[in-house]
């Protein structure tokens, strides 16, 4: 019983911060990590690494990739995986907007944390 209560706990301590069609972000506190869940796969990254998975995404250039003769794939490699990631030009606007609304979802929990501690501080004060 005691193995069921861990595990719905790790469970809850995981939320969804937003999803596409084909992709989420989830931020698990208990761990401090966001795992990102796409084609199957989840991968796991620290707040940094996020970062900079999302950097490499908005840097693709969409035209340059749909005028060349080449594939309509962008290879990308990240530091702290072992692996490359091939994505075609729909998973790439895919990651776009599930990377848009993720770190506007942060903004605004970040937004309410704070005026929370604000309103909290106020009527500490009084």
């Amino acid at each position: 019983m005691s193995e069921n209560l861990a595990e719905s706990h790790t469970i809850s301590s995981r939320e969804v911060l937003f999803q596409t069609s084909n992709a989420s972000i989830t931020q698990c506190d208990a761990q401090g990590k966001y795992i990102l869940s796409f084609n199957q796969d989840q991968i796991e990254f620290r707040a940094c690494e996020l970062i900079s998975f999302r950097r490499k995404i908005q840097k693709i250039d969409l035209t340059k990739l749909l005028a060349s003769d080449t594939p309509d794939i962008e290879i990308v490699s990240m530091p702290h995986c072992d692996r490359l990631f091939v994505f075609t030009i729909q998973e790439i606007l895919e990651l776009k907007d599930l990377f848009a609304g993720t770190f506007a979802m942060l903004e605004l929990n970040s937004l309410i944390h704070k005026e929370i501690i604000r309103k909290g501080a106020l009527i500490k004060s009084n």
